[in-house]
């Protein structure tokens, strides 16, 4: 099961992002394409502005890439979400 939910917030029509669909997750990894891989966008030392579920990105600490996304997390409220990637 995927626990990344789609992404449907109107703010979100101009984040490029890959389909959740095609992000395989597990409790620890994140397996994603090479061109999946480059049309998440990269913020390393910093979180995107806009908070809304389904939204992804990656980061990089100490040498390895992490998939990172907000989740639904009720009403009001987003979590704050990561796996480390794995690009095939």
């Amino acid at each position: 099961m995927n626990a990344i939910p789609p992404m449907t917030d109107e703010r979100g029509r101009h984040w490029r992002q890959p389909s959740c669909d095609r992000v395989l997750i597990d409790d620890t990894h994140a397996v994603v394409s090479k061109a999946d891989f480059d049309m998440l966008s990269n913020y390393s030392t910093s979180n995107p502005s806009g908070v809304y579920p389904g939204k992804m990105w990656r980061a990089e600490w100490a040498g390895k890439h992490y998939l990172r996304w907000f989740g639904d997390g009720g009403p009001t409220k987003c979590t704050n979400n990561q796996r480390l990637l794995i690009v095939v």
